[in-house]
């Protein structure tokens, strides 16, 4: 009976220890370019306009930071002037509030 219950306490702990592992987020560099990229030339296209400044995603942003770059951009509104807060999530930077 002890052996049963030192098996199942091992498996459980084995559960918390791999529920506790963080995955690997990161994304190809050159994919979140691309993807970041899209969405400056959807808005540019609509708009008539872009920021005057270059968005350079870091060498491996996060997904999460990406996507909400990206969507943050397509969503903005017109006159675009200035690229989204939501931005500096690719950094690595929280913002409280948001996201993971």
């Amino acid at each position: 009976m002890n052996s049963i219950k030192l098996r199942l306490i091992g498996i459980l702990l084995a559960c918390l220890f791999m529920a506790c592992v963080t995955e690997n987020d990161d994304v190809n560099s050159g994919d979140a370019t691309s993807e970041i990229y899209a969405a400056i030339q959807f808005k540019a296209r609509q708009c008539g306009n872009s920021p005057g400044y270059p968005l350079l995603p870091p060498p491996h942003p996060t997904a999460y930071g990406t996507r909400l770059c990206s969507l943050s951009i397509i969503r903005a509104d017109c006159p675009f002037r200035d690229y989204p807060t939501f931005c500096v999530e690719m950094y690595g930077i929280d913002i409280p509030g948001i996201g993971p």
